[in-house]
């Protein structure tokens, strides 16, 4: 289909028209501002001088969002002290009107919407100011008063003469984001949420005129004017501050000059470990080392520090590892802005519906830095960090009197960073325990107590298959009488009985009528034929009665044993029963039996599979507890 197009009232070029619905644009020839005015183009004004573009996305840019295509149309650029951000208008194929927010390689898409209440004034706003829209809560998390820039493209809208513009962002804990926008005398809302650059699908991007043949941003060479010693910037049109190493002065990236900001006393050099400039591979992306700082606290007299390491990619933008006594976190910003909640006794959050527990709180000051950085960074500057985990996670608040930025770090071994930046050598051993590193029994335990349970459901199975199975044949039984005050001979022997079939157990039994008394009785399992015997003794007792706690009872009048492994043959019981001189008579009966279930195997062998994760399981325990020992929740603090 044709594209509607008109002539530049300026210069008389063809200005074509990606979008019908455009009511601004501007000429690619001579930078002129043009307003629709029915059907004729008017010129307001001229497009000054744009800063070096470093964003990827450009006017014709095309992707994909909810399924929808999408093409980038028009942009307006803002500014303001850390930096600044594109906002790209973007057309889907049903002529529905977007915006795809860049900010620093952060990116959302939204829609100007109707406020569901009216929006509050400039002067109202505030930090932390929350507002419940379409079943969701929005919080304020940045104020920013940012310079109009310039515009190019098309925009649903004239502007063209905005000087300085108010913004309030706001965030939710499922990463949707909002925009109350204070250029116009009535405040717009702006809603959608953050994305990440490969769902977009992108194509047709800027060629980034600073990369070279192998893929990574070509620096911009420059020299330090403090000292004369060279300095290298990677992320051009994204750095805002740049250190150089030979003099500690950090430099304003912004200005042409390098303007020296400030210039710090470093007490000792240090080197990082993973040397600036490296690149690697995390996470399928490549990543350049372009920054190093050292951060410290200082918690009752007790300075302890740690590395961060910046990490630059010109499609994907940063990321971070941070590194304290050989533990590694990968670490990205989070477009979210957490729900704040209690976990038992301790404050929580809770972030795309996993549940992060408070470990600590500390004061950290920015005490050494190196290369550059998209902030303006400065030694000695202090930030609150709060940090939350969920063990292989770390979520972390860090908060300044502007805004609080929440990131998302997972545990890394330093053989993992290792590798994936081909780092020579072996990284520093791990000392201690970190505050999200995973117990090294924890999924052991899961899967030993997994193994233990199935192993015991087989031990089930297979002892109820030995009872159902067991013949338990009776080969003798009889009941018998002692009198203890009697004069006659107590030991006796039984009639022989034959015990059939292969070599199986014997359980002798004792059923009496005991009444509060005992009887002890000395018992022989004598083979006739070869006169082999297993003696053994057994005591039975019953005592009952009542108290003023009502009936009460111990002991029993029955008693058994099992005699295992009796050869097949014929058998009798030598019986010598022994009570006390005065006690009344007794009745008992004998019983025996061949090939009876025993439990005790099946409990012996349950309690050796029990031993592994009952072990392992406390081992994780008391990993735990050292954990949390470096906590604020410490028993100790």
């Amino acid at each position: 289909m044709t594209q509607p197009a008109a002539n530049c009232p300026n210069c008389g070029a063809l200005v074509h028209f990606r979008w019908s619905g455009a009511v601004q644009t501007t000429c690619e020839y001579c930078r002129s501002i043009l307003v629709r005015r029915d059907v004729n183009l008017e010129k307001v004004g001229e497009v000054g001088d744009l800063p070096r573009e470093a964003s990827p996305i450009q006017i014709g840019t095309e992707g994909t969002y909810r399924n929808k295509a999408f093409q980038v149309v028009g942009r307006i650029l803002y500014e303001y002290e850390e930096g600044g951000w594109n906002e790209w208008h973007i057309i889907f194929n049903d002529g529905v009107s977007g915006w795809l927010s860049d900010a620093q390689l952060e990116y959302a898409i939204s829609f100007q919407s109707a406020p569901p209440e009216p929006l509050p004034p400039a002067g109202e706003i505030a930090r932390a100011r929350r507002f419940l829209w379409n079943g969701a809560w929005y919080e304020i998390t940045s104020i920013t008063r940012a310079h109009y820039r310039g515009v190019a493209g098309e925009l649903p809208f004239e502007y063209w003469d905005k000087k300085d513009v108010l913004f309030a962002d706001l965030r939710t804990a499922d990463a949707r984001f909002g925009t109350i926008d204070y250029s116009e005398p009535a405040p717009l809302l702006f809603l959608g949420e953050a994305v990440e650059f490969d769902d977009l699908k992108l194509r047709n991007l800027r060629p980034l005129e600073e990369t070279t043949s192998a893929g990574r941003a070509a620096a911009s060479a420059l020299s330090c004017p403090s000292c004369g010693a060279p300095l290298t910037i990677n992320a051009v049109g994204h750095t805002l501050s740049v250190v150089c190493s030979s003099c500690h002065s950090i430099l304003d990236a912004t200005d042409p000059n390098l303007q020296v900001l400030e210039k710090f006393e470093a007490k000792q050099l240090i080197q990082p470990l993973i040397p600036l400039g490296t690149r690697g591979k995390l996470y399928s992306a490549d990543y350049e080392v372009i920054g190093f700082q050292v951060r410290t606290t200082d918690v009752e007299g007790l300075p302890d520090s740690w590395a961060e390491y910046l990490l630059f990619n010109p499609y994907k933008g940063f990321r971070y590892l941070t590194e304290y006594n050989g533990h590694w976190n990968y670490v990205q910003t989070v477009p979210a802005n957490p729900e704040r909640i209690q976990v038992g006794k301790k404050p929580g959050a809770k972030l795309m519906g996993r549940t992060y527990v408070l470990f600590d709180t500390e004061l950290a000051t920015t005490s050494y830095v190196l290369g550059e950085f998209p902030w303006r960074v400065h030694v000695g500057e202090k930030n609150g960090i709060k940090d939350f985990i969920a063990v292989p996670r770390i979520l972390s608040a860090e908060i300044t009197a502007q805004e609080t930025v929440w990131s998302l770090g997972e545990y890394m071994t330093g053989a993992q960073v290792w590798q994936a930046f081909q780092l020579p050598g072996h990284p520093p051993p791990a000392r201690g325990i970190f505050a999200n590193q995973p117990a090294p029994f924890a999924g052991q335990a899961s899967s030993m107590w997994r193994v233990c349970l199935n192993l015991l459901s087989v031990i089930v199975l297979l002892a109820i298959m030995f009872y159902a199975f067991a013949s338990q044949d009776t080969v003798f039984q009889r009941q018998y009488g002692f009198a203890p005050r009697s004069a006659a001979e107590a030991s006796f022997v039984t009639d022989t009985f034959e015990v059939k079939g292969h070599p199986s157990n014997v359980e002798i039994s004792i059923h009496s009528d005991l009444n509060n008394n005992w009887a002890y009785f000395n018992l022989a399992l004598i083979n006739e034929a070869t006169g082999q015997g297993y003696d053994f003794g057994r005591e039975v007792s019953y005592y009952a009665g009542r108290d003023s706690d009502g009936a009460w009872s111990e002991g029993g009048r029955n008693d058994s044993v099992i005699v295992p492994s009796v050869a097949p043959g014929k058998y009798y019981l030598r019986v010598e029963p022994e009570m006390a001189k005065n006690a009344q008579s007794m009745l008992y009966t004998l019983e025996i039996k061949r090939s009876v279930p025993s439990a005790g195997l099946f409990w012996i062998a349950a309690a050796l599979l029990l031993i592994p994760p009952i072990l392992t399981t406390w081992r994780a325990a008391s990993f735990e507890g050292k954990r949390w020992a470096q906590s604020d929740f410490s028993e100790a603090k």
